[in-house]
């Protein structure tokens, strides 16, 4: 079985602000792009998901990644 592509995701994610009291102020929060390396189990409109381990019978530690939030995605190749 042909294993999924290998691919390079950049994407924003979500963040939480600063707990604790603003006095008014808007919070200060950082959209610093993140980057998951992987192997790419689905590509839909809505998003993708991203297996950190693949063998052709099961794959695991799966991130799901929504459309919106992604930035670029590089594909690295397959290991045949």
């Amino acid at each position: 079985m042909k294993s999924p592509l290998l691919v390079l995701v950049q994407w924003i994610d979500a963040c939480h602000a600063p707990a604790g009291w603003c006095f008014g102020e808007s919070p200060q929060v950082d959209f610093d792009p993140v980057y998951t390396a992987g192997f790419l189990m689905s590509d839909t409109k809505k998003g993708i998901t991203v297996a950190q381990t693949w063998f052709p019978e099961d794959c695991a530690n799966i991130i799901a990644i929504p459309k919106g939030m992604i930035v670029k995605m590089t594909v690295l190749g397959d290991i045949k």
